[in-house]
């Protein structure tokens, strides 16, 4: 049996995407060449892996265990790298992480971070509208459910209320606090399908007993700031990380029924290595993580 790693590296992303067209785009390949490359893995593993229909795939039973073998693999090859790129003393360590919650915080604590190790670089990339919190293509990754997760390789960082931002001259702007059901059949202003605070919010829309009407997709607070102000929408507010959106003419107002907050999370890779630099990131993270967001929600509101 020969398999290389290319074959698994192009297997793995073809079972991420279930797409042959994007596979292979995403790994600036023709689409004969990764699909010659499936079938000669299939070939040595006397197996097929994937039930097909046009360019989409999905993994069947026996693709299910290779998956899991393949990012064991992959996972361990990083490691070794990482761990290799330690040991030869390499002055500069550059920390990868992904975003899919927390983007208006995190620039904060890299800056503070580098403060005290300057020569620590880092790669950012944006999570993709997917909610895959095992992607671990990075070292870390911070996504948010509306519930507490502390295992192994992640932990919460912060839990924050979810408000509801209306126009100033709303009715429901004079009361102290609002129920999510009274705003059934108004229009909202939300992140796009597939976003993490967008599952969260349409949970707690279900549990008032409506699906939201979405008038606008925007995942720039400040977008959604001026759409409120001009009185064109409402939207779920996190109280501490989207703080922005407040202003002249916004009221924000705590929700009594259903209760909706959100927690923000940090992971890694369960079985991967971390550099010393990678650690003492995470470490900081962990400490500083809710002091700073609620620090600059304060320097915002004054």
């Amino acid at each position: 049996m020969a398999i290389t790693i290319s074959e698994l590296e192009y297997f793995s992303k073809t079972a991420e995407l279930q797409n042959i067209t994007k596979a292979a785009e995403a790994l600036h390949l023709t689409q004969p060449s990764l699909s010659r490359s499936i079938s000669s893995l299939e070939s040595s593993l006397q197996v097929k892996l994937f039930d097909r229909a046009g360019r989409s795939v999905t993994l069947n039973h026996y693709g299910e265990i290779v998956k899991t073998y393949a990012d064991r693999i992959l996972t361990l090859l990083k490691a070794m790298e990482n761990e290799l790129n330690d040991a030869s003393s390499k002055e500069e360590r550059t920390i990868s992480v992904t975003i899919s919650s927390a983007s208006s915080i995190l620039p904060i604590m890299i800056s503070e971070f580098n403060k005290t190790s300057p020569d620590t670089h880092f790669s950012v990339k944006q999570q993709p509208a997917s909610l895959n919190y095992t992607d671990f293509s990075t070292d870390f990754n911070f996504f948010s459910t509306k519930s507490p997760i502390n295992n192994d390789h992640t932990v919460t960082l912060l839990k924050e209320d979810l408000v509801l931002a209306i126009p100033q001259d709303y009715p429901q702007a004079d009361q102290s606090s609002v129920r999510l059901s009274d705003f059934a059949n108004y229009g909202f202003i939300s992140l796009q399908t597939g976003k993490d605070l967008r599952a969260i919010t349409d949970y707690y829309c279900y549990e008032a007993g409506f699906i939201p009407s979405i008038f606008l997709e925007s995942d720039s607070p400040y977008t959604i700031r001026e759409f409120i102000k001009a009185g064109l929408g409402i939207a779920f507010v996190p109280e501490i990380t989207w703080c922005m959106v407040q202003g002249k003419g916004i009221r924000l107002m705590p929700i009594r029924s259903p209760k909706c907050s959100r927690y923000i999370h940090l992971s890694w890779q369960p079985n991967g290595y971390l550099s010393k630099q990678s650690i003492r990131f995470r470490d900081f993270l962990i400490n500083h993580f809710e002091e700073f967001a609620v620090a600059n929600a304060n320097k915002v509101k004054r």
